[in-house]
């Protein structure tokens, strides 16, 4: 067996113990078997929110190259008829 059939399989074990958790935690109706999820998936959306800000405050931008007065504005046009 290789390496990614393992981890899929350790994988699906490790859904169906939580998806376990969770049931027995509604069942005895635990109050953080709801609030953990919920904070995980918001810290989860506020991070990749921050990561979209991060990137887009340090990313470099450079200014348009002005292009000469004689030129078109798109490449390949030309102005006499054929």
């Amino acid at each position: 067996m290789d390496k990614s059939r393992i981890g899929g399989a350790l994988i699906c074990l490790g859904t169906v113990a939580l998806t376990g958790l969770f049931l027995w935690g509604i069942a005895v109706r635990n109050y953080w078997v709801l609030a953990a999820p919920v904070l995980v998936a918001f810290l989860g959306v506020m991070a990749l929110g921050f990561w979209i800000g991060w990137t887009m405050a340090v990313t470099e931008t450079e200014a348009p190259v002005p292009q000469p007065e004689g030129e078109s504005a798109s490449p390949g046009s030309s102005s006499s008829p054929s």
